[in-house]
């Protein structure tokens, strides 16, 4: 509106304040005016029209007063952004004081997590480089909220300061390659108020030859390949995507695991199945990164299955579980039919990256004859809900999803059926919906991980990039050829 001569006044409250500023100079308005409403105000009073008056008429004098004073001489020439280059000395009368001083002003600048870094100097930066035949001023594209400029270089810095070893350095230049893929929504899962988290799987050779956990204890501690790799990630985003807490990263209580998020590898050893890469089309010698956005807290996040053995807990009851929970979100047909717009009814179905331990995955496949497709089938059939259940607006929001073609048209039958008396409608948009890896030890436990099935922002929220141009590990060597093109698990 302002860029076509409206003035317009923004208003947020004061807990968005200073997100309301970044977002309005990310987005090429660094001058437009902004309102801060008290927070405590408006989210208490909000309840009612009634008592929401008395709030909006305390803003009304300076909204109007926004709206019509002339442009300041400030408003008419912005300052542009400051950006630090080049290299920073830190001094100190001993190593260590030169060290703490050195990771202060990191934290002071906001370019730390908040632990200790390693200092990425020159020396330690080339030999991170040493894991890569890529060049270092390579552009990968830019990471959101604040667009800052990918090089595989900055990313050699930032697995520095994580604690990587070289070896690791193509796995978290693929995995940042994915979150900064212009089609990958990571907007949404690092800036929304829900605790979204990042779930970094690793798929293929190269996670036994640098030494990831696969097993027993995969997210826990103690893994220096799986900590820093995400890490790595998280310093990442922080210092190319520039987020901060409370200020872009507006997540109101954090996010699980936020500085190394759920980091882990494919037991690939144990699991009855091909390979998830495989399975994704990538080739057996490939490796793999794939990135999936998931709940972070409650029952749209993770949920976990098993008592650690099937003598207690058997696969049938998992799965049981598993189509049960998948039955009871609704994935987001209720929201869908509110409204006419498509991309409201896309962006509320779900999808889940099930993550089975390799004790369950045996049993599925070798006693009860599950494959892979024929497990996807299976839920996709068993979650399926009885018309009759079904709300009013569930079934206009099934229909619209229809009409609209986002339906599969292979599946569309199988909806069109179910929305008559007797008939069942599947709470997923295809079998594909759901994807599996096996990981874990035995015993172990199941997790399902519910995440969009398209972005919010951006079109998916679940990808999957080649790990290649290694030159320490036997695995990845191959230069990008046409594997590199991005892969969309499962829909293209």
């Amino acid at each position: 509106m302002e860029k076509a001569g409206v003035p317009a006044v923004y208003l947020a409250t004061s807990q968005f304040f200073q997100n309301a500023h970044l977002s309005a100079e990310d987005n090429g308005v660094p001058t437009m005016r902004i309102i801060g409403v008290p927070a405590d105000l408006y989210y208490r009073e909000r309840i009612s029209k009634e008592r929401a008056r008395p709030v909006a008429e305390k803003m009304i004098d300076e909204m109007l007063a926004s709206l019509t004073q002339p442009i300041t001489e400030e408003e008419s020439n912005p300052k542009k952004r400051s950006s630090v280059t080049g290299t920073i000395a830190f001094t100190g009368d001993t190593p260590e004081a030169a060290l703490e001083d050195f990771n202060q002003q990191f934290l002071d600048n906001q370019w730390s997590d908040g632990l200790p870094l390693v200092p990425p100097t020159p020396e330690r930066v080339k030999w991170m480089l040493s894991g890569t035949s890529r060049a270092p001023d390579e552009v990968i594209g830019q990471l959101s909220p604040r667009n800052g400029t990918v090089t595989i270089e900055k990313i050699a810095i930032n697995a520095v300061m994580a604690g990587a070893k070289p070896e690791y350095l193509p796995v978290i230049i693929a995995a940042v390659e994915g979150l900064a893929d212009p089609n990958f929504d990571e907007l949404h899962f690092s800036t929304s108020t829900g605790s979204f988290n990042l779930v970094i799987g690793v798929s293929g050779p190269i996670a036994d030859e640098i030494g990831m956990n696969s097993g027993l204890g995969l997210f826990s501690y103690g893994s220096r390949a799986n900590g820093t790799i995400g890490r790595a990630v998280r310093l990442a985003m922080i210092n190319m995507g520039h987020t901060w807490p409370a200020q872009n990263d507006m997540a109101l209580v954090g996010r699980p695991g936020a500085h190394a998020f759920l980091t882990f590898a494919e037991n690939q050893a144990q699991s009855p199945w091909t390979s998830y890469h495989e399975a994704a089309g990538f080739a057996p010698e490939d490796s793999t990164v794939t990135l999936t956005v998931t709940g972070g807290y409650g029952r749209t996040g993770t949920n976990v299955y098993g008592g650690g053995a099937v003598a207690l807990v058997p696969p049938e009851a998992v799965l049981q579980s598993i189509v049960r929970d998948i039955s009871s979100v609704r994935t987001g047909i209720a929201a869908g039919g509110a409204t006419g717009n498509e991309k409201a009814v896309r962006s509320n179905y779900r999808k889940f990256f099930v993550i089975f331990n390799p004790e369950i995955a045996q049993e599925l496949n070798s006693r009860l004859g599950y494959t892979r497709e024929k497990l996807k089938e299976h839920i996709f059939e068993a979650s399926s809900v009885p018309f009759e259940e079904l709300k009013p607006n569930e079934v206009e929001a099934v229909q619209r999803a229809i009409d609209s073609g986002y339906i599969p048209a292979e599946f569309a039958e199988r909806f069109k059926a179910g929305l008559k008396p007797g008939g069942k409608v599947p709470m997923l948009s295809r079998p594909d919906d759901v994807q599996f890896m096996v990981a874990g030890g035995i015993p172990g436990y199941t997790l399902t991980m519910t995440y969009f099935l398209d972005g919010v922002y951006k079109p998916v929220a679940h990808i999957s990039k080649l790990v290649h141009s290694a030159t320490l590990t036997k695995a990845s060597q191959g230069g990008a050829g046409t594997k590199l093109t991005t892969r969309l698990v499962p829909d293209k």
